[in-house]
């Protein structure tokens, strides 16, 4: 549970998404903001906190404040990569939130094509110092080799199958044929997955979340304050942190789960609802494999038993007993780093989403991020 206030997202925002380059993603946070603010009703003013996870932005939080001509802030913070991508800004604003710090508080994501290890267009410096020995094992930032060895961990110590992988990348195609906003949005069949070249064996492309350019802007604020806005409140009902024992990219003590199951325990504890009672599960997807380490560290499944819980995928597509990642996750909409997650799972909880509208959602849980630096939430409709 909360912690003092009881606290509401009460707006979403997204910016154009694409795989353009040499975008500015300063602007691309100011329209998702603009839309966010949009979408809620209120008074740009009104925000007197902003917590963002920085990418290229170049900018802080209290550039923002600039950027968007907000008077004052009365609380703010930038949440840089090591805390577990956008969910960590999430978290602090909501804590904000319920202390009492600040009244309506903004956290944006804005990333940039260029942005990251997996890329394809970063240029690392010459390895000096311990980095001689870590870069080689993907170090910096966890990139592929490092995600490849942790998804042959998982085969050694279950028997995890190649189709049990590829159950969650077909599922995330048939998720975001519906989602306009997608970037990749043509069907693929298993013999697709099994198909795709290695990037870092056994890690397949089409393992991989797919890279471009766009934002997030999510606006949170007072349950009691939420019930005069324009949308349908969706309460924070829990939240949680996880690092896992030793964290470490390239070195954990457990290279299949690391943060996830104590993240996964903590959020449990402090819930009002189950496991049993989750309608839609938006669960990040940066590799495959992370995506499996968390369905089975929140307890949908017996740690191992994956592949006979996906049942093909049948279990996490539409129609499924869990859907899972309806608007086809950073593997098919797009990799927007975390918080379209939490906004995804907003609207399906407001009954919004047409198509991929999940019939009867009120209990969502939204994951983020993965080794050493770990986070989860649970949304509930009021």
């Amino acid at each position: 549970m909360s912690i003092g206030r009881k606290t509401a997202v009460v707006g979403v925002g997204y910016s154009a998404i694409s795989r353009a380059l040499g975008l500015q993603a300063r602007s691309l946070a100011v329209d998702a903001v603009k839309a966010a603010v949009a979408d809620s009703g209120i008074d740009i003013q009104d925000i007197d906190g902003i917590y963002e996870y920085p990418g290229t932005t170049g900018e802080a939080a209290v550039d923002f404040q600039r950027l968007l001509g907000i008077e004052s802030l009365s609380d703010f913070g930038d949440f840089a990569a090591t805390g577990a991508s956008a969910l960590s800004a999430v978290i602090h604003a909501e804590m904000a939130v319920a202390s009492g710090h600040c009244e309506v508080a903004l956290v944006i994501r804005a990333i940039t094509r260029e942005w990251g290890q997996m890329s394809g267009q970063t240029q690392f410096p010459p390895a000096e110092g311990a980095a001689q020995y870590l870069l080689p094992y993907g170090a910096a930032g966890a990139v592929l080799p490092v995600m490849g060895m942790r998804k042959r961990r998982r085969e050694f110590e279950f028997g995890t199958r190649e189709e049990d992988y590829g159950a969650i990348a077909v599922n995330a195609r048939k998720w975001s044929a519906m989602n306009e906003r997608a970037m990749l949005r043509d069907p693929i069949t298993m013999d697709d997955y099994l198909s795709a070249r290695y990037v870092a064996e056994p890690l397949r492309l089409l393992d991989c979340d797919y890279p471009g350019s766009g934002a997030v802007a999510v606006l949170i604020t007072t349950e009691e304050r939420a019930k005069d806005l324009r949308q349908k409140p969706v309460i924070i009902d829990a939240t949680s942190h996880g690092t896992g024992s030793r964290p470490d990219w390239t070195f954990p003590d457990d290279l299949v789960f690391g943060g996830t199951r104590d993240s996964a325990r903590r959020l449990w504890e402090r819930s009002s609802v189950t496991v049993d009672d989750v309608d839609v599960a938006e669960i990040y997807d940066g590799f495959t494999h992370i995506a499996m380490s968390w369905i089975e560290a929140l307890g949908f499944c017996d740690i191992g038993e994956f592949g006979d819980w996906v049942d093909g995928g049948k279990t996490i597509g539409p129609g499924g007993s869990l859907p899972m990642n309806t608007s086809g996750g950073q593997l098919a909409e797009g990799r927007l780093h975390g918080l379209g997650f939490l906004a995804e799972a907003t609207q399906q909880l407001r009954g919004q989403l047409g198509e991929r509208q999940v019939e009867g959602a009120d209990v969502a849980v939204v994951t983020n991020a993965f080794g050493p630096q770990c986070a989860s939430l649970v949304l509930l409709t009021d």
